[in-house]
């Protein structure tokens, strides 16, 4: 098991930030315009990061498979990067826009209102639509603010967006102890 999560670590450590982010060389950014991307969290204005992404334990396991950030109703969300809408529509109780990328990454985001169809071509930066009310049954990912949940999938595996447009932590591996 040890071997497992050694390997695990040098996968996601290693391979996934370096392999899919630089080299494949295209530009992925956050998916807000720059004037929404200040960093005072403390009046409550700019870009704030409220639920990191959480890697479950197991496919079927609890965690938080994206990152939420807090945002206004109506505010406007662009395109991380190059890509193609995949799927527009409300699930359960919420709407949300996937995008399929070149390079096979998926993202998606919810609540996501938008006029796009599938199979429209977006380009990294281009809005693809606006912050939304979800249906009252909705359970916000947020407790106490209004969050747009962010999410990146490659080869049917959950990653954290960050990965992708900056500020990931690198993977620090510690010695066991015996």
């Amino acid at each position: 098991m040890r071997w497992v999560t050694f390997a695990l670590s040098l996968l996601l450590g290693c391979v996934i930030p370096f392999g899919i982010a630089r080299g494949q060389g295209r530009e992925w950014s956050l998916p807000f315009e720059e004037s929404d991307t200040g960093t005072n969290t403390v009046t409550g204005k700019g870009l704030q990061l409220v639920n990191q992404y959480r890697q479950p334990n197991s496919e079927y396991s609890a965690g938080h498979r994206g990152v939420d950030y807090r945002v206004s109703l109506n505010q406007t969300v662009l395109a991380p990067a190059d890509g193609q809408v995949r799927f527009v529509g409300v699930v359960v109780d919420r709407p949300l826009l996937t995008l399929s990328h070149p390079g096979g990454e998926i993202t998606e985001f919810e609540p996501l209102c938008t006029d796009l169809k599938v199979g429209d071509l977006v380009r990294r930066q281009d809005p693809i639509g606006w912050v939304c009310d979800a249906k009252p049954s909705y359970r916000q990912h947020c407790q106490d603010v209004r969050c747009l949940h962010f999410s990146l999938r490659k080869n049917d595996w959950y990653l954290s967006p960050l990965a992708l447009i900056g500020g990931l932590n690198p993977s620090r591996l510690l010695p066991t102890i015996d």
